[in-house]
């Protein structure tokens, strides 16, 4: 009976912090936000240093808009210069993954530019083959369970994420997903050191599209 009792609980919690993330995020879009202004968005920033210019949004109460992403993002049509993210993609199911950039389409100004950092699945997959020449304390930084006795692990490792992955790419599929997405100008970038992450470079696709 208990048990049941905090499973309603917990059932109930995420619902009602999931409705206060929308009625904030919405609210402060409506209240707070100028589209007339440029304006520079981190999707997914979490605990990372904020960055000059940059305006957040995040499934944090402490983001400048907090927001669930699975709702799109919180901003009138054509309103953002740049959309930025960096290891949040992944983290999305392929229907609702479409769904955002869909919606970050609508989001960007007329050649506004959208640019992504997401994990290379390549480099794993590759791996799993070529194990001898993987080293997978370099590539592995995250430590949830597994032993790395095999080499399916290392694709585990990337895939599931302790079960916080839910789509991968490599360096063809995120761009013809956004050419698809209607897109223009989808190319490959270098790694950027004034936005971009350097512990995560080794493990990094960098992508760059413009409206």
């Amino acid at each position: 009976m208990l048990k049941r009792f905090f499973s309603i609980f917990r059932s109930l919690y995420r619902d009602i912090k999931f409705l206060a993330f929308v009625v904030i995020g919405s609210t402060k879009a409506k209240l707070f936000f100028y589209k007339q202004k440029v304006n520079k968005l981190e999707i997914g920033a979490g605990a990372s240093e904020k960055k000059k210019d940059f305006i957040t949004s995040d499934l944090s109460i402490k983001a400048d808009y907090p927001f669930d992403f699975r709702l799109g993002l919180p901003f009138p049509n054509e309103s953002l210069d740049l959309i930025y993210s960096e290891h949040v993609f992944e983290h999305f199911q392929y229907r609702e993954l479409v769904s955002l950039l869909s919606d970050c389409y609508r989001s960007l100004k007329p050649n506004g530019v959208l640019s992504l950092v997401v994990p290379d699945a390549r480099i794993f997959l590759n791996a799993y083959f070529h194990p001898d020449e993987f080293d997978y304390k370099k590539y592995c930084q995250y430590d949830f369970g597994l032993s790395y006795k095999c080499r399916i692990d290392y694709v585990n490792y990337v895939f599931y994420m302790d079960g916080q992955h839910q789509y991968m790419f490599d360096d063809e599929n995120i761009l013809v997903l956004l050419r698809d997405m209607g897109f223009r100008d989808v190319q490959l970038r270098d790694f950027d050191p004034s936005m971009d992450q350097e512990a995560r470079q080794n493990i990094s696709i960098y992508v760059e599209a413009r409206k």
